[in-house]
């Protein structure tokens, strides 16, 4: 009789230490994204969140991000857990830059959240619309889960 009330204490100190204990980060849930952003008024990203090989770990998810409209460029790489609870995606962009009548590099860093989805792109380019000097670029974006 008293095995039995001490293995049902035992089991409500566990079940409370659970519901107590602090979150762990959040790992990233693979599949399909949608890209929001306030940076183009006619062009958004599917993101194709997969796990990371050989990594293989919850640090660590590989992007693919396609454009819904062609005239816009793939792009894709690892992105990075940190301590921080945040992701981050550094890319090369080859039309990140939009000008009247071209588009132009840029190194675009993707920073989010891991709970809430809700990040920044910081764009830095070498040559600015038409031969102008070196830039940067700010917008926000949330990724929605398909």
């Amino acid at each position: 009789m008293k095995l039995s009330k001490i293995g049902a204490g035992t089991a409500a100190l566990m079940a409370a230490a659970t519901l107590l204990a602090p979150q762990s980060s959040a790992a990233m849930q693979l599949g399909n994204y949608d890209l929001q952003t306030n940076r183009y008024s006619d062009a958004s990203w599917l993101w194709f969140v997969a796990a990371c090989i050989p990594e293989k770990s919850t640090d660590c998810v590989q992007i693919g991000a396609r454009p819904r409209l062609q005239r816009y460029a793939y792009y894709g790489g690892k992105a990075f857990l940190g301590p921080d609870n945040r992701y981050t995606l550094t890319v090369d962009v080859p039309d990140g830059l939009l000008c009247p009548g071209q588009r132009l590099p840029t190194r675009e860093t993707y920073s989010w959240d891991a709970t809430t989805l809700v990040g920044t792109i910081d764009s830095v380019y070498n040559v600015g619309c038409f031969n102008g000097p070196p830039g940067h670029q700010f917008w926000t974006f949330k990724l929605q889960r398909l």
